[in-house]
């Protein structure tokens, strides 16, 4: 039974502070091997002194001290109990007081993806439809040299329930393919060059009416507004993953890697997995990947539940490699609100007779929780709306009573814009964990209050789930370049945003989003980011905290996280990170890892 303990919250952050004033009181505890055992047995590669170390382990929650040896940690605790480590090779490292953390964990992004669509050039935030139009004729007439034109960002506010039409695009280019994804990423606007360029004919087949689907008007006609997984098929037919794509997800892994990030979860590729799996293979076969990348295969049409564990060991058995592991389903269950594809209990406010709706019932979803227990893999399932994730819940329900047993496997939700109060209790009570992506947590209430209404006032609850004894993890769930190039894959941006509820921009008197107490402390936050993303990969028992045994992943902090300035957290850059007992960011005075 997998459980994540926040009860202690206030305790642990009193603890923190303790070990600031009264260093000597707060560090009496420590973990590691009995004092009769020898230096020659136990001593250390690197033993790092005058440290804050916030190990995210409950039973030794702060030290001053830890050991190393190779990969593993072999001493947390106090600088007197570290002695038994140190022998004349052992490299004594004096921090001066800087932070040490667990290594962070990304519990949702998609590298492969963020490569593959590099090539989307972004549109500048409008104002207006107006605006939004001329920006596309700008972007088009400075890309003229481009055969297709790819782009992202136009804004679903501006086009209405019905989406935007082909025909206004094909005002402004006719000869070239456009196409333009919304700024969720989750529909996407062409002309009629790229529909007749896709080959899918004049009455392709929704995969799923309501949700994913190709707009027709009142002749049967394809506007040019293609939706969810619809638009995720057509647009797949334009792209690869080549040579320069393998560079780029290179780049975007050693960049969350120097943002402390040690493991992460790649969330499915929507078609492509094979093509960027290979390539991730091929960057840890040549000492390249400097993290650990768990991969899952994506199930996001009806017709796949059938072969879709099939599929996922197929991938593990032809990519699994030493730091490369394909070991979760990814179920992409419903939509976004912004599309009004994201399932709900009852109907949106400004499309009446419309709840969106999901991709699996309970029975199909039920019968796919109990092929992926027994073939030992996690699931993860995209869920925004309350019906879709309360479906979640009574299949997990329901395949528990079927097998007579707790699941052996993880079970993740992932986004939980809306849940209803009911379900708050269930996901501690089922063992399912809830995983948010906190960058998105400042929220604009105003444009989801007119399609949720009372809905929208309190979106993404993760502090009742902790209330309810869930255990919660962060993401960053990037993937499209400018949320690279401006830092919202950072995972000290998401705990900036998780902490304060408000976005990156925003000044001390502006609003936060939902409830006060939605906003996170930090050291929830960290905890969120370490044991609570290992939990969910199924590797708690050699990760995700500092202490003796485990893995030796962990990052060292410049600034002290818990006290700075909350507005600035999104801007850290680890000094040092450690993944596998080596240094693979930054550097550190007489650290060579």
């Amino acid at each position: 039974m997998r459980k994540f303990p926040f009860c202690n919250i206030l305790l642990f952050c009193a603890a923190f502070s303790l070990l600031a004033c009264e260093p000597e009181q707060a560090r009496e505890q420590s973990s590691g091997p009995s004092a009769d055992q020898t230096v020659a047995e136990n001593s250390a590669s690197h033993v790092f002194v005058g440290a804050r170390i916030f190990t995210s382990d409950e039973g030794v929650p702060l030290a001053s001290a830890m050991a190393i040896n190779g990969d593993r940690i072999v001493y947390v605790g106090d600088e007197e109990g570290v002695a038994p480590f140190v022998a004349d090779s052992t490299v004594t490292v004096d921090l001066a007081g800087k932070l040490i953390l667990p290594g962070l964990v990304d519990a949702h992004t998609h590298p492969g993806y963020l490569a593959i669509y590099n090539r989307l050039i972004d549109l500048p935030e409008a104002a207006s439809r107006a605006d939004q139009i001329e920006d596309i004729k700008t972007l088009l007439a400075e890309n003229a040299d481009q055969d297709i034109v790819y782009a992202i960002g136009w804004d679903n506010r501006f086009f209405g329930t019905d989406g935007p039409s082909r025909k206004e695009l094909d005002a402004l280019e006719s000869e070239r393919p456009v196409l333009i994804y919304d700024i969720t990423m989750h529909s996407l606007w062409v002309n009629s060059r790229a529909l007749e360029a896709s080959g899918i004919g004049e009455d392709p087949v929704d995969p799923l009416p309501d949700v994913a689907y190709y707009k027709r008007d009142e002749k049967g006609e394809l506007t040019g507004y293609i939706t969810e997984s619809a638009a995720t098929l057509f647009i797949n037919r334009f792209f690869d993953m080549g040579e320069s794509e393998t560079a780029i997800l290179s780049d975007f892994i050693n960049y969350l890697s120097s943002r402390g990030v040690t493991s992460l979860l790649d969330a499915g590729n929507f078609g492509l997995d094979e093509e960027v799996y290979r390539a991730v293979k091929g960057l840890d076969e040549r000492g390249a990947l400097p993290l650990r990348y768990h991969g899952a295969y994506t199930v996001f049409l009806p017709g796949q539940s059938e072969t879709a564990v099939e599929e996922l060991k197929r991938l593990a058995a032809s990519y699994n490699s030493e730091n490369l592991k394909i070991d979760t389903l990814k179920i992409f269950l419903d939509g976004v609100v912004e599309t009004r594809t994201a399932h709900m209990l009852q109907d949106y406010n400004d499309t009446p007779g419309n709840r969106g709706g999901s991709l699996f019932g309970v029975d199909t979803l039920t019968t796919l929780v109990i092929e992926v227990d027994q073939a030992g893999f996690n699931l993860h399932v995209h869920a925004l709306g309350d019906q879709s994730s309360r479906t979640v819940l009574d299949a997990v329900e329901a395949a528990r009573t079927q097998l007579g047993r707790p699941l052996g496997i993880t079970v993740a939700i992932t986004h939980l814009q809306v849940v209803d109060a009911a379900d708050f209790a269930r996901y501690a009570e089922l063992d399912v964990i809830g995983q948010f992506t906190p960058a998105w947590h400042s929220y604009d209430q105003p444009y989801y209050s007119e399609a949720l209404g009372e809905r929208a006032k309190h979106p993404y609850p993760v502090a009742e789930l902790i209330r309810a004894g869930a255990t919660v993890n962060f993401s960053s769930d990037v993937y499209f370049p400018s949320e690279w190039a401006d830092h919202s894959a950072s995972p000290f941006t998401g705990i900036q945003v998780g902490h304060t509820r408000k976005g990156r921009e925003a000044g001390p008197d502006d609003p936060a989003s939902g409830p006060k107490y939605e906003q996170l402390s930090r050291e929830t936050m960290v905890k969120g980011y370490t044991m609570g993303g290992v939990i969910q990969l199924g590797t708690e028992s050699d990760l995700g905290s500092l202490t003796a045994g485990k893995k030796a992943d962990f990052i060292i902090l410049n600034e002290d996280l818990f006290s700075m300035d909350p507005s600035r957290i999104s801007e850290i850059v680890p000094t040092a990170v450690v993944f596998d007992g080596t240094l693979v960011q930054g550097e550190w005075p007489d650290f060579d890892g």
